[in-house]
């Protein structure tokens, strides 16, 4: 199975040794990160650490990272993750971590739907679940816009900065009506 993806726009694709100023330049934005919730990283040391991180989760076969680049300027310009397989339940969660100026609703059609694809074709999973905060209002608007389903919230789910963290859980099952027109249509909506 090959799990770099090829989109119109955009190389989605493993990271490499050569990445880790490519993670470090992502997740040491606020804006990028703010909304997980996690601090921004502070010295390249971290992005090193993470990129360990995420080649071990991948092969426990717990989660499958790829960074996105851009074709027409070679920029990294997000990382998507499926986190949390559950091979019984046949799910996993979907995370995004995108520069600003990229959150849109175009670039992040054409991104979720390659990793859906995947997920749904070549890993059988059933369910994709995102978990968002409710003042990510542009990430929730997305997931409603692409065909998720409100599923409720998870109260006081985590503690960060001694906040208790409440996510609310946004759905999309491969037998949906919203992911079956996505095939059909070929990509999720982008506008």
């Amino acid at each position: 199975m090959n799990w770099n993806l090829n989109t119109e726009h955009y190389y989605v694709r493993f990271s490499h040794e050569e990445d880790i100023p490519n993670i470090y330049a992502l997740l040491s934005k606020d804006s990028v990160v703010k909304y997980h919730p996690k601090n921004p990283m502070v010295v390249e040391a971290q992005a090193m650490d993470e990129a360990r991180r995420m080649v071990m989760q991948f092969e426990a076969k717990e989660a499958a990272f790829w960074l996105v680049e851009e074709k027409a300027t070679g920029k990294v310009i997000a990382r998507l993750s499926l986190k949390k397989f559950n091979w019984v339940s046949a799910s996993a969660q979907l995370q995004v971590d995108i520069f600003a100026d990229y959150k849109t609703q175009a670039i992040l059609a054409e991104l979720v739907y390659a990793v859906a694809t995947l997920a749904y074709e070549d890993l059988s999973l059933h369910r994709l679940e995102w978990n968002l905060l409710a003042e990510d209002t542009s990430s929730t608007d997305l997931a409603l816009a692409f065909g998720f389903n409100h599923d409720g919230q998870l109260s006081d789910f985590m503690e960060f900065e001694g906040k208790w963290i409440d996510y609310q859980v946004y759905s999309l099952l491969n037998t949906d009506d919203a992911w079956q027109n996505a095939i059909k249509q070929q990509g999720l909506p982008k506008e």
